[in-house]
């Protein structure tokens, strides 16, 4: 049975992120999603604010043109218009992006495992179940979205 610092459950910013930090940091880590190719399937909006264009870098390739004027539609038809001097908001390229962090996971030593899915952890073996066998982990982190199947447990 494998062994990992650390396993992410779930391959989508948060998740590609995380991983990459840990990996980074030298942490074995283990990353699996449910799906095999992740620019499917994305449950993001990529809409990216100033605040996170600041703290976070992203590659410059996997982002639109900026947006400083935003027209925002009551169901009633009425209008309010938003202009800043300042670049509000950039639009990710998500399949795009996905594909550069799991690159550079996979570049630091991150085992990957598409179409893989979380089954169940057991916290007094440390040891977690996934669809395609058993593998131990140190710590375990649920990336898998707002109704995480790790967080349940």
């Amino acid at each position: 049975m494998e062994n990992f610092d650390v396993t992410v459950i779930g391959a989508g910013l948060a998740g590609l992120y995380c991983a990459r930090q840990l990996a980074g940091n030298g942490l074995k880590v283990l990353l699996v999603d449910r799906r095999h190719n992740l620019a499917q399937k994305i449950h993001t909006t990529g809409i990216f604010v100033r605040k996170t264009l600041e703290d976070f870098e992203f590659p410059p390739n996997c982002l639109g043109p900026v947006i400083n004027n935003v027209s925002l539609y009551a169901p009633s038809g009425r209008a309010i218009h938003l202009r800043s001097d300042h670049d509000e908001f950039r639009i990710g390229r998500m399949g795009h992006l996905y594909q550069h962090y799991l690159t550079d996971c996979l570049d630091l030593g991150v085992c990957w495992r598409p179409a893989t899915t979380y089954q169940d952890f057991n916290v007094q073996t440390a040891t977690l179940r996934l669809s395609d066998g058993l593998v131990r982990t140190r710590y375990l982190i649920g990336a898998d979205g707002s109704c995480s199947r790790v967080a349940v447990d």
